[in-house]
């Protein structure tokens, strides 16, 4: 598929790639546009972002994930181009395979894959360093409580101050905002070491071959660092449930008893986050996830570490 208005494209092609795209195929997603392109026998992909700063944070994130993704395709990074007419942008090299949420349908296939992604998973998150939890923004703090707050300081400041937030039900925003000032609530996590997460870890950004349906490459690590593993494991259910990712996963590396409810804190207030840098809105999903939370921590007097 041509997109209308090649020229930006066709120059940062040229810029980066010694030439103009023969083929221009764009993907639009939530924080940037993808055009996979193909110069002659070549083929890349170029991710312009509609945020700052996410440009180099992806690239740092795909060299990380490189490094522990062994048998694992991971893109490598072309340039980091610096803003301009078409903002931030990331050329990488293009990574062959289909999301694993759209190629697979067969149990055989899905239960191999779900065995795949959790191994890999699981190895990233065996990879751990003696201090600094990173924050979205690179910022490092001695435990991930510290961090976690400034997360969600962010998030309250944008419900309570920008006119973009009162597109959401002030009822609505207020629960959230008395949600945020429960954190310490949540049960206790046993993981003390920051760990390598993915932080986007769902079917559809774990790519498969065609023909075998195999694992075989790793897509769209924006905020890849690391932090707190629960802020992975949140993400397997997002896309494709049915495959069961977080069931396989917690039977190879069983967790406390109070991962859920730290798995629905999270996942809300991701959510918010996505509200406040995209046009996405949805108030009955929030509701919904609002009140699973609401009961999980009525049961849950401990402390998070």
């Amino acid at each position: 598929m041509f997109i209308v208005d090649q020229g930006p494209v066709v120059r940062l092609c040229q810029q980066y790639l010694g030439g103009a795209p023969n083929e221009i195929e764009k993907i639009t997603g939530f924080y940037a546009d993808v055009f996979l392109v193909r110069i002659g026998r070549l083929r890349a992909v170029l991710k312009c972002y509609r945020l700052p700063g996410q440009a180099q944070q992806e690239a740092d994130g795909l060299d990380v994930l490189r490094q522990y993704s062994h048998g694992v395709i991971v893109a490598e990074v072309i340039a980091v181009h610096t803003p301009g007419e078409m903002g931030e942008a990331l050329l990488m090299t293009y990574v062959p395979g289909i999301p694993a949420s759209h190629a697979l349908e067969s149990p055989v296939s899905i239960d191999r894959f779900a065995d795949e992604c959790t191994d890999l998973l699981l190895n990233w998150h065996s990879v751990t360093r003696p201090t600094g939890f990173s924050d979205l923004d690179g910022a490092e703090y001695a435990d991930f409580a510290s961090s976690y707050r400034v997360f969600l300081a962010n998030r309250v400041m944008w419900l309570q101050s920008s006119l973009a937030a009162q597109r959401l039900g002030l009822n609505l925003r207020e629960r959230i905002i008395g949600l945020a000032g429960q954190f310490d609530l949540l049960p206790v996590s046993a993981d003390t070491l920051p760990t390598l997460i993915h932080d986007d870890c769902h079917a559809a950004n774990f790519l498969v071959d065609p023909d075998s349906q195999r694992l075989c490459g790793v897509i769209d690590p924006c905020h890849a660092r690391f932090a707190h593993r629960d802020l992975d494991l949140f993400h397997l259910p997002d896309v494709r449930p049915d495959f069961k990712l977080l069931q396989t996963y917690l039977a190879k590396a069983p967790q406390d008893d109070g991962l859920q409810t730290r798995l629905a804190y999270f996942s809300l207030f991701d959510d918010i986050k996505h509200a406040a840098a995209t046009h996405w809105d949805d108030e009955e999903w929030l509701w919904r996830k609002i009140d699973k939370l609401e009961t999980r921590l009525a049961q849950a007097p401990k402390v998070i570490a």
